[in-house]
């Protein structure tokens, strides 16, 4: 019988010690499919510090909310918060094609903790709101993007 030096039988320990650590940690290398069902535009517990479109924006000044917007806007900011807040994505595969000929229009939503903004691209036809958001594509449920971006002026949005 073949007996080990202390050399080997202590990288015998070291590689069984690495396959285990892969072993344990092997579900982080394989790629994550996101679930296709339904998920909420925002959570409820999302730390909102300002949302923008375009020049127009609101924005978290210490414990209380401002505009920063070229019109009137009409609806509180708590109100538009909710609305984030309660806002549902629908997958919707086919929206791509029902998008194709319609202006999107860009909203980029800064939470507390995150160094990247969520964007999101709006796409309004006569009867959806399609969103595309992480290279996927939803219906937005729940509520209108007019109580998402209450300054948005809809006569803006055209068909090419």
């Amino acid at each position: 019988m073949a007996r080990l030096s202390q050399r080997a039988f202590n990288n015998v320990v070291i590689f069984a010690m690495l396959l285990m650590i892969a072993l344990f940690n092997l579900d982080s290398f394989l790629p994550v499919s996101q679930p296709q069902g339904s998920q909420p535009l925002l959570t409820s517990d999302a730390y909102i510090l300002k949302i923008e479109q375009d020049q127009q924006r609101l924005e978290r000044t210490g414990q209380h909310w401002r505009y920063v917007t070229e019109t009137v806007v009409d609806m509180a900011p708590e109100a538009q918060i909710e609305a984030w807040q309660s806002g549902i994505l629908e997958p919707a595969p086919r929206a791509r094609s029902l998008a194709q000929n319609l202006r999107p229009i860009i909203a980029v939503v800064w939470l507390a903790g995150e160094s990247q903004g969520l964007v999101y691209a709006f796409y309004m036809s006569d009867s959806h709101t399609f969103v595309k958001h992480n290279d996927q594509w939803f219906e937005l449920e729940r509520v209108t993007l007019k109580s998402l971006l209450p300054w948005f002026t809809f006569k803006e949005v055209s068909v090419n």
